[in-house]
């Protein structure tokens, strides 16, 4: 029982790099932020997640490393997105 090359048919044969490196890094911010406010025992505001993510991809794609991104995006959306003290 293997895997076919038939079972593949709904892969693109090419992918823009660009776009496959945006959705990667999507699907691990968000996985990452939502993580963190479960492990909280908060609620992000909405959309928090979202800017937070798109945040950190245009500044990694702009050149930035992770952690200047991450850094940069989290003091952002702590502006755009107050949360409640306590």
């Amino acid at each position: 029982m293997g895997l076919s090359l038939g079972s593949l048919g709904w892969l693109p044969l090419k992918a823009e790099p660009a776009a496959a490196d945006s959705a990667v890094i999507q699907q691990f911010c968000m996985a990452a932020f939502n993580s963190a406010f479960a492990r909280a025992g908060k609620t992000p505001p909405q959309g928090m997640g979202a800017f937070t993510c798109d945040c950190l991809d245009q500044r990694i794609r702009e050149g930035d490393d992770l952690g200047s991104a991450r850094e940069t995006c989290t003091m952002e959306a702590s502006r755009r997105f107050p949360l409640p003290k306590g």
